[in-house]
């Protein structure tokens, strides 16, 4: 059974992007460009891994990650941030609030679908 990865990125051609990478190697995707929208598609379908950007409409990543690491339906679901923001200060936000890997844009395709990989044990 493939791994589902939830992205939640506001950009359609970075989502569309990391989506065509992730399935050529077998992943099931599914895109969220809103943070509200992102946290209701995690409880409902409980992906296996959720790829978040920090700078997102309504509701910035760092929210739904924190949301996300607060609810018991999704707070053992790995989370990792993606974000132009690469700051240390940046970085160790998104660690405080439960990822478990932070990505900075822009990004190569390859480093993060090792980090996906990473995460199921598969590299």
């Amino acid at each position: 059974m493939a791994k589902k990865v939830l992205i939640i990125e506001d950009y359609p051609a970075t989502s569309k992007m990391i989506a065509e990478i992730l399935e050529l190697e077998g992943f099931e995707t599914r895109i969220e460009a809103d943070g509200a929208d992102g946290l209701k598609t995690a409880a409902a379908e409980q992906p296996d891994l959720i790829l978040l950007d920090i700078m997102l409409p309504s509701m910035g990543g760092l929210e739904v990650c924190g949301q996300l690491k607060n609810n018991p339906k999704t707070k053992d679901i790995p989370v990792i941030m993606i974000s132009v923001k690469t700051s240390d200060e940046d970085i160790k936000a998104g660690l405080a609030k439960g990822a478990s890997g932070y990505v900075s844009k822009p990004f190569d395709l390859f480093k993060l679908l090792g980090m996906v990989k990473k995460q199921f044990g598969m590299g």
